[in-house]
């Protein structure tokens, strides 16, 4: 019965037709739309990467804040991360730089992705992204600032303490370049965990999912959330409900958002 419900709903979003007066683009004019907006965005890039280059001294006291912090908390007198090789600090400069750049230039190249998509929408297709592009942007920087302050110095609090565990064997040197994998990974995934209300919402608002499900599947909403927060996070039980406290709160705003935003419409008897 919920296969067919669904099915019913997909067929009645395709279905839709578009408004008079309104053209689709040809291939052709699609493919240089496309190259448009590709070298416009590549030239943004390029541009903020040179500048983050220039300033790669300060860029690198910026990043390496939580782990200065992790280490003061274990009493480490010199946090000094390790290039690792030779090549080690080039390598070093052009991650960081490009990781940065692309953080710097996402708002743009954000917008040159839409314009190029709506370009090929009908009117009301478009008016789903107008309205949530904006809203992921700013939940994915939120994720990813909550990542940088609040998840890094925590896992590499756990995880620098679980090294003492091998003794004087073992040697405490940090690469600068795991440093900043390490980060990169854990801000990005915090950005997209932080989509969750939105994507909750857009599900309800085109009719794929009633918001009155969101209420039925909170106890394995839960459930995920402790094993994904126990995956992410060291051996820590305080680390793992610092990280899940959040995940089961953007649960709850996307429950409610569809309620306010996407209510269920009765079936007509």
């Amino acid at each position: 019965m919920a296969d067919l419900d669904l099915k019913g709903r997909l067929d009645q979003a395709s279905s839709k037709k578009p408004e008079e007066g309104e053209a689709r683009m040809t291939f052709g004019e699609h493919i240089e739309e496309l190259r448009s907006r590709l070298l416009k965005s590549l030239v943004l890039l390029l541009g903020v990467i040179l500048v983050a280059m220039i300033y790669y001294d300060e860029l690198v006291i910026f990043i390496t804040q939580p782990h200065i912090e992790a280490m003061g908390l274990l009493g480490v007198k010199d946090p000094t991360l390790m290039p690792g090789s030779f090549g080690g600090p080039l390598i070093a400069i052009m991650k960081l730089a490009f990781i940065i750049s692309l953080f710097v230039s996402s708002p743009w190249i954000g917008y040159q992705m839409w314009a190029f998509v709506g370009a090929g929408l009908y009117k009301n297709e478009r008016k789903y992204v107008q309205r949530f592009a904006p809203a992921s942007f700013v939940l994915f920087t939120a994720g990813c600032v909550f990542g940088y302050l609040k998840l890094v110095p925590l896992c590499l609090f756990g995880l620098a303490k679980s090294m003492s565990f091998g003794g004087s064997i073992i040697s405490n040197q940090y690469l600068f370049t795991d440093y900043l994998s390490l980060v990169m990974t854990l801000t990005i995934i915090l950005g997209v965990v932080f989509q969750i209300p939105l994507v909750m919402l857009f599900l309800s608002k085109v009719g794929l999912v009633a918001p009155s499900k969101w209420n039925q599947w909170r106890r394995p909403a839960i459930i995920a959330n402790v094993v994904f927060a126990a995956v992410i996070t060291p051996a820590d039980i305080f680390t793992m409900i610092i990280v899940m406290i959040p995940m089961l709160l953007l649960y709850e705003i996307g429950v409610v958002s569809s309620f306010l935003l996407a209510p269920e419409k009765k079936q007509k008897t």
